[in-house]
């Protein structure tokens, strides 16, 4: 104790209510401290931070699109420009631009906000589409834009993939025009 601290009351009572102040105020401080560090995370949260939570957490979301879409499944792998969700009926690579909302599964806890994580740098949509060329994939190509494209994966460039329509005839999509693609068992 040094001179400048303030004598300790003899009263058993008031030392006892002095202590459960300096208790109430600390609890007061760490309440404030842990409000202040879930602020600077969500602030600094990035939609891909979610998406890799909710992968290594094996979380299903449900991913709603910009143009109404939504696809239900478990998160497969964050790219720098894509997410791949397994659903029930097949792989669907959604382009993250089109992402509107994330709902995580209610059925388990919450997702927090996410960080600041990126996806790994250099997997892209065209780089996972690319992948199954080769194999002349069926696909079901969408672009917000009307009904989506079905038939065969026939060839993925640097800005365009061109798919041979189940009716007949090829269309050639503008990459960046891709909302999803879903990639059916």
């Amino acid at each position: 104790m040094t001179d400048a601290d303030p004598p300790l009351p003899a009263d058993p009572d008031a030392l006892s209510a002095l202590l459960d102040e300096a208790r109430l105020a600390e609890a007061a401080g760490e309440r404030s401290r842990e409000r202040w560090l879930r602020r600077q995370a969500s602030e600094g949260a990035r939609l891909t931070g979610l998406l890799l939570d909710a992968a290594e957490r094996r979380i299903a979301v449900t991913v709603r699109l910009a143009g109404g879409r939504s696809h239900r499944g478990d998160v497969a792998a964050v790219g720098r420009d894509v997410v791949a969700l397994a659903t029930a009926g097949g792989d669907v690579l959604v382009a993250l631009a089109a992402v509107a909302v994330v709902l995580p599964d209610r059925a388990l806890r919450a997702v927090p906000p996410g960080d600041d994580r990126r996806g790994p740098l250099g997997r892209t949509l065209a780089d996972v589409l690319a992948d199954h060329e080769p194999e002349a994939r069926r696909v079901v190509v969408s672009c917000g834009l009307g009904e989506p494209l079905t038939g065969v994966l026939r060839a993925v460039g640097a800005d365009v993939v061109t798919v041979a329509l189940d009716g007949g005839g090829l269309a050639h999509v503008a990459l960046a025009a891709v909302t999803e693609v879903v990639l059916p068992h």
